[in-house]
């Protein structure tokens, strides 16, 4: 329960120690700086050199932020960007642009608005009945029923995308360009 907010005691120890949690894809970036053996390192681990729990809570906020930093120097010191600040993962999205969104909503919004209610008359259509016998008819549409499903569809293909890059699919367009580490971590 203690690891969900970052703490824990060590086996043996009274004093509570903080646990800074490296992001999977910027893990051997971090061992490099660090220079472990394995060239890997998930997580930095500090003691907060109290035993009383709630001064425990009270210490983790500014022992993590120090984590962040030190990782940062020494990710800066060998020429890497740092985990936090303008760096942004390899999947973000080009279109995350909160001003290019809502553009590009408001321009659907508009374009919904113009058009027309009005049910046209299309062709005529022979069609069977129940009872197998043809007869004819006129399908009706607006051209807002039209359009309105074009947006959603694309708005869909968004959000796919955004849940498959999320996991690292990289995708162009709504279509997703599987990469060998992609399927490993779906597979897996």
């Amino acid at each position: 329960m203690n690891d969900m907010y970052n703490i824990f005691r060590r086996a043996g120890s009274q004093t509570w120690s903080v646990r800074f949690h490296v992001p999977r894809d910027r893990r051997s970036d971090v061992g490099k700086a660090f220079g472990t053996k394995t060239g890997h390192k998930a997580e930095v681990v500090k003691t907060l050199g109290t035993s009383d729990r709630k001064e425990a809570m009270g210490r983790r906020y500014k022992a993590l932020e120090d984590i962040r930093k030190e990782i940062d120097v020494r990710l800066q010191e060998i020429g890497l960007p740092p985990l936090h600040g303008d760096w942004q993962p390899d999947w973000a999205f080009p279109w995350a642009e909160d001003e290019q969104t809502i553009a590009e909503a408001l321009e659907a919004r508009k374009e919904l608005a113009k058009a027309s209610t009005r049910e046209d008359q299309t062709e005529e259509v022979y069609t069977e009945d129940r009872n197998g016998l043809p007869h004819r008819t006129t399908i009706r549409t607006s051209e807002r029923a039209v359009i309105a499903p074009l947006h959603s569809e694309e708005l869909s293909l968004r959000a796919i995308a955004g849940r498959l890059e999320g996991m690292g699919i990289k995708t162009s367009r709504g279509k997703a360009e599987w990469t060998t580490a992609a399927v490993k971590r779906c597979l897996g």
